[in-house]
């Protein structure tokens, strides 16, 4: 049995004399059950609203039968309000419930352990001494009566960063619980040093030190956060005084049990964490599954910013100092890794996946800068003081996320239709960081929902996320997908109805498999035919040829230096390199019967109806004249494209077609083209490819 179960069983009781009479103030018991699961039922509301909104602008925007174009979806009102209401409403509920929770307190002296409840309540019960030399002891403490202490609005102080030493104190009264054991927590697990001391009539009878600074093996409970099991004080007043020093944000958010309500609200607590790391384990994995599978960039850096901000919060929620590492290094600088780990990351993910080096330069090269001071400031965060590093960590997250969303809201407005989820997706982390940080700066008060808004917001951003990767991939298929999606519906409505319409299904699955056809026939990227086309095209034209007795001709076309094209000015002008020539040839091939074929690479082939050996070498020399003189109208500056031609001719006239097949011909105008380009390029060279009369 753990030491923590074996507290929990245990009944812990000791007697006392109350030494001086007091006034007592009951302090009532905390929001009760109801209450509670109201706040969490408002939460699923706020959330739910929240998420159903934007599902709401997704459906209206992606939707092809939505007859709306991007650009007046976008400027439509009706669109972009609901979306709008919802953030600043998500906004706003929070701060309110930041707020209304921060300014609850009433002014008390002591708490009650009153028979039947299960959490107590410590607003205005606990004070605090800010010792700013950090050289009182808890005897000097006790012996000044002059100190000036002053009275916390809730039991969750939060004073910033300092590194002063804060006291705090407040009083237990009233007999304890029968068969219960008072339980005390401090759940922030990142406090360097506590101190904390049982006192009654000025004796300490209990006192126990903690913190970040020691292993997690020697903390007083196997627990993420910091428990004191406190001694009983029947009939008598015990004041406990906790000394607080720690480089990171002195927060103290204080609650107090019995044994039982402590087992209960950590099993809820469980429950939640358990939901969200499941809910970020679930993303890695399947993304990491993709990743295996497509090979993209885009997905590794998204996995490994995932992995970087879960451990992050794993180690700000206290469960990786109490299952991953038990070591007092670790515990003082992962947090800090892990941020800026997390940072470096989503710069890259966003770049990467937003394209920002051709779409916007300024914003990528400006993101690559702020990744490379985060790798330098996480391999130095061992060496340099803890609180100006989490500032900065702080700060270089906020602008990060600004640059992203900045990137991302231009990208959706001109239409990219992944960069919308992206954007969504980083409002809601941008908005969890800025809460955060205002509440580690103690600007917002520390409650369940400043402390969580990390993980709210990591959640709802990891799954749009990753849905911004689906949709990524499935942008090129989507028309596909939706003309089979309305294909299939119309063939389950006409079996339904009526033979006549099932024939008219059946003519359209025959409409869309020829243009289908006709697609696979075609090079995408020329709209020329391509080379399934040409092996097909050239068997036909040749037995024409030889049935009716007229001359074919064949002309093998190649760009000269094409690969040097590429690798000088990248494969985006090398493509419309492709498509100048490609509509260069189509020029001089006008008749009906003369076809153009992309036949791989940079090579093209042209074949030519009832054409002898010398026009066949005039069209050729017409074409790479033309291509050689002609202005390419591309952005990049570039050398003068020229090509070479080889040219071979069929007749089976003068041919014995026993002979000369098609293979024959397309082998003679390959030679002849790759003895251009031995010969110096930019020619054209041809031969009467008949054998000679027997």
């Amino acid at each position: 049995m753990t030491p923590l179960a074996k507290n929990l069983a245990v009944s812990f009781t000791h007697q006392h004399v109350l030494p001086d009479q007091k006034e007592v103030f009951q302090l009532s018991e905390l929001p009760s059950k109801t209450e509670a699961k109201d706040d969490l039922v408002t939460v699923a509301y706020l959330t739910l609203f929240f998420v159903l909104n934007c599902s709401i602008s997704f459906f209206r925007t992606y939707n092809p039968l939505w007859k709306q174009t991007f650009f007046s979806t976008c400027l439509c009102s009706q669109q972009r309000l609901p979306l709008l209401f919802s953030f600043a409403f998500f906004t706003l509920a929070l701060l309110f419930c930041s707020v209304t929770s921060a300014v609850a307190s009433a002014d008390y002296d002591c708490v009650s352990l009153k028979e039947g409840q299960s959490i107590y309540n410590l607003n205005g019960a606990v004070s605090y001494y800010e010792d700013h030399n950090s050289s009182l002891s808890l005897e000097e403490i006790l012996k000044n009566r002059t100190l000036s202490w002053t009275s916390l609005p809730g039991d969750a102080p939060s004073f910033g960063f300092s590194s002063s030493a804060y006291w705090l104190k407040f009083e237990i009264c009233a007999p304890q619980p029968e068969g219960e054991r008072v339980v005390l927590e401090v759940a922030y697990p990142l406090l360097d040093s506590i101190h904390l001391y049982g006192v009654t009539d000025r004796t300490i009878v209990y006192k126990y030190h903690t913190g970040d600074n020691f292993i997690f093996s020697q903390r007083p409970e196997n627990h993420r956060n910091f428990l004191f099991f406190l001694p009983n004080s029947q009939q008598e007043i015990l004041s406990i005084y906790l000394r607080i020093q720690t480089d990171s944000a002195v927060q103290v958010p204080l609650q107090l049990y019995t044994s039982t309500g402590f087992f209960k609200k950590n099993q809820n607590m469980l429950f939640i964490q358990g939901g969200y790391f499941g809910i970020i384990l679930a993303m890695i994995l399947y993304n990491a599954i993709l990743f295996c599978s497509l090979r993209e960039w885009p997905y590794l850096f998204y996995i490994l910013f995932t992995v970087s901000y879960f451990s992050f919060q794993g180690v700000l929620q206290g469960f990786f100092q109490q299952f991953i590492f038990d070591s007092i290094w670790w515990q003082n600088h992962a947090l800090l890794l892990f941020g800026f780990s997390s940072i470096l990351f989503a710069n890259l993910f966003a770049d990467s996946f937003l394209n920002l080096s051709n779409k916007n330069p300024f914003i990528s090269r400006s993101l690559r800068w702020i990744g490379l001071l985060s790798a330098l400031s996480a391999m130095l965060a061992s060496t340099l003081p803890y609180a100006p590093m989490v500032k900065l960590m702080l700060a270089l997250a906020i602008f990060s996320s600004l640059l992203i969303m900045s990137a991302g809201s231009k990208l959706w407005w001109i239409g990219h239709l992944p960069a919308r989820i992206f954007t969504l997706a980083w409002s809601t982390l941008l908005i969890s960081f800025i809460l955060a940080s205002l509440n580690k700066f103690g600007l917002l008060p520390r409650v369940f929902w400043t402390e969580n808004i990390m993980q709210i917001g990591g959640v709802l951003e990891v799954i749009l996320l990753s849905i911004a990767l689906g949709e990524r991939i499935n942008e090129e298929k989507r028309q596909r997908i939706l003309a089979e999606q309305s294909l299939t519906t119309s063939l389950e409505e006409m079996v339904q109805t009526r033979t006549s319409e099932l024939n008219h299904a059946l003519k359209q699955l025959k409409t869309a498999n020829a243009i289908l056809d006709k697609a696979s026939l075609t090079d995408s990227l020329t709209q020329l035919a391509n080379r399934r086309s040409f092996d097909k095209e050239t068997k036909i034209e040749h037995k024409n040829a030889t049935r009716g007795g007229y001359p074919l001709s064949l002309i093998m076309i190649d760009i000269d230096h094409f690969k040097r094209i590429n690798d000088t000015h990248g494969h985006q002008v090398g493509d419309q390199v492709l498509q100048k020539v490609a509509k260069t040839l189509c020029s001089f091939a006008t008749r009906s019967r003369d076809n153009v074929f992309r036949y791989g690479g940079e090579e093209f082939a042209i074949m030519l109806y009832n054409t002898s050996l010398p026009g066949a070498i005039n069209v050729a020399e017409k074409i790479r004249s033309a291509i050689e003189t002609s202005p390419l109208d591309l952005q990049d500056e570039l050398d003068a494209i020229t090509i070479s031609a080889g040219v071979s001719v069929y007749d089976p006239k003068e041919a014995n077609t026993l002979l000369c097949d098609m293979d024959e011909l397309i082998r003679q105008a390959d030679s002849h083209l790759y003895r251009a380009k031995t010969n110096g390029r930019n020619r054209v060279e041809a031969s009467d490819v008949s054998p000679p009369e027997s």
